[in-house]
């Protein structure tokens, strides 16, 4: 399974470079990481391929904290969350961050 995230900076309108993000899946009581990398330039993943054995929910991690520090900037979340009932393979996910919020959405492709 193929997954497309694409993270903007609200704040500039710029891609994300070198945002930390972990890819989660329930297991058990707890969350396990599955996946993490960081954003290139283009603020994309570089569409991280997970097993077949990956159904949803999946949780995206995103380590804003360290992103917004080293621009200057305090942010409110530490890390964003967002936990999805499934992910279909076809499904773009862009995000916009901003130190004081965010907005996900899915883009069929």
């Amino acid at each position: 399974m193929k997954l497309g995230v694409c993270v903007s900076d609200g704040t500039n309108g710029r891609p994300v470079d070198g945002l930390l993000i972990r890819i989660e899946r329930p297991r058990q009581d707890e969350w396990q990481t599955v996946w993490h990398g960081l954003t290139g330039s283009d603020g994309r993943l570089d569409r991280p391929s997970l097993p077949e054995d990956t159904p949803g929910p999946l949780r995206l991690i995103l380590e804003t904290d360290r992103y917004f520090t080293t621009l200057g900037m305090r942010p409110f979340y530490s890390h964003i969350s967002v936990v999805f009932a499934e992910w279909e393979t076809d499904q773009e996910i862009p995000i916009v961050i901003a130190p004081h919020g965010y907005a996900v959405c899915a883009v069929a492709q």
